[in-house]
């Protein structure tokens, strides 16, 4: 997300104080190409943080084309969080982790300044050593003895530490888990649920929205059910299992698309369900099920959450494959309102093979990203702004015809003998 030497649309970037950030990032490819694999390989160091633990990753999770069975798998993220700039990864091989390293970004006014680093040495012996700050008083070199000792192999350090006084650690896991939002395929986000409930700004920023796109809802709105009607007699087991948890105080997802949330309100069990209205021909409101709109609306429905989190928060949103299911007019109209929002404080990531988006008016050339495999099939990743491209190019059809790279190669289909198939 660093900026290039691009002067066009400044309104596309963060000014920090030491560094300037891009608010978009559009990834184009082939099939193939590893566009996927490097949201997978983000949303997998985010999960290691989360689940405090390596040991669900895939003992057959490096990379399968070259000899890398005995090589380590190696993360790293850099990122703003509450003013600072951190370095963050871990190495790690068969679950066991072989380095972890935090270290505090000063953009060469000095030197990087390490928080701390693990490091297991031969025989098993694990090592930790904290940076400067952190290592001034006997009580500091006791302290870092003392966690040294509670390693665990497949748990990260920056798990293990709870004390506010390591606020670089603590602002590395809060980034991790509450300020990146992975949205893949077929995944429904339940922003819309959650929010409905507890802000109203949320609603009428999401009933504003949903008109402009002229999907035929004219209103989204959460309805009250209760428990029991919902759940009906045949699901007993279901219903019982959700009310045990409910009444512990949490929220359950529910629903065949778990869409829907069961909770305890006014000390009654209860769902709340999403449902859209249309109006007919006298302008009367009927109400439909979500389940009976288009597939396309729906990953319209999921978006306006990510739309109203980019504006008002610090997040960063990864999105694969935005463009499923969506006409490539109405994607290109809901990236002109994100890109175009002149409040925006939230950052977009997705990866797309809609050539509609290719417009120099929508984006930076530092802002569009391109993946492609290596003759030993593994995945590069190159932008736009390393090519000579003037402003008024029709770069879509540059890239349709192969100048980027990053599109298929297809053979020659007049050569297919296709009657060979057809049965006499």
């Amino acid at each position: 997300m660093l900026t290039g030497d691009i002067r066009r649309l400044p309104n596309h970037v963060f000014g920090f104080k030491k560094i300037d950030l891009l608010k978009s990032a559009v990834i184009y490819g082939a099939n193939g190409a590893g566009k996927s694999n490097l949201i997978q390989a983000i949303t997998i160091l985010r999960e290691i943080v989360v689940n405090e633990t390596t040991d669900f990753v895939s003992e057959d999770s490096f990379f399968r084309l070259d000899n890398n069975e005995n090589k380590p798998t190696t993360f790293e993220v850099e990122f703003l969080n509450e003013g600072g700039a951190y370095a963050y990864g871990l190495s790690f091989h068969n679950n066991v982790i072989q380095e972890e390293w935090l270290f505090k970004l000063n953009f060469g006014s000095k030197p990087d300044e390490p928080i701390f680093e693990r490091k297991l040495k031969k025989g098993g012996v694990e090592s930790l050593k904290f940076g400067p700050k952190y290592s001034k008083t006997p009580k500091d070199k006791l302290l870092a003895q003392v966690y040294e000792e509670l390693l665990e192999p497949d748990r990260p350090f920056l798990t293990l530490v709870k004390e506010k006084r390591f606020k670089e650690i603590q602002d590395t896991k809060h980034w991790l888990d509450k300020r990146v939002l992975i949205i893949f395929p077929r995944m429904q986000y339940s922003g819309l649920v959650n929010n409905f409930l507890d802000d109203e700004s949320f609603r009428n920023f999401t009933n504003e929205i949903i008109t402009t796109f002229e999907t035929g809802i004219k209103e989204l709105d959460v309805l009250t059910i209760d428990f029991d009607l919902y759940f009906g007699e045949d699901n007993s087991s279901e219903k019982d299992r959700v009310l045990k948890r409910i009444r512990t105080g949490e929220i359950e997802s529910v629903g065949d698309n778990r869409n829907a949330l069961a909770m305890i309100e006014d000390g009654k069990a209860v769902v709340k369900k999403p449902v859209a209205y249309h109006t007919d021909s006298n302008g009367k409101k009927v109400k439909f099920e979500l389940f009976e709109e288009s597939d396309g609306t729906l990953r319209l429905i999921d978006f306006i959450p990510v739309l109203y989190l980019i504006n008002h928060f610090p997040v960063t949103v990864i999105i694969d494959e935005i463009d499923q299911s969506i006409h490539p007019a109405l994607l290109k109209e809901f990236i002109a309102k994100v890109q175009n929002s002149p409040n925006r404080i939230g950052q977009l990531i997705f990866t797309t093979h809609e050539s509609n988006l290719l417009d120099l008016d929508l984006f930076r050339q530092d802002e569009i990203w391109f993946a492609e495999k290596n003759a030993a099939c593994a995945t590069h990743f190159y932008v736009l702004s390393d090519y000579d491209v003037r402003t008024d190019l029709d770069i879509r059809k540059g890239y349709l015809s192969g100048r980027f790279g990053a599109i298929p190669f297809l053979g020659n289909f007049k050569d297919l003998k296709w009657e060979k198939y057809v049965e006499k």
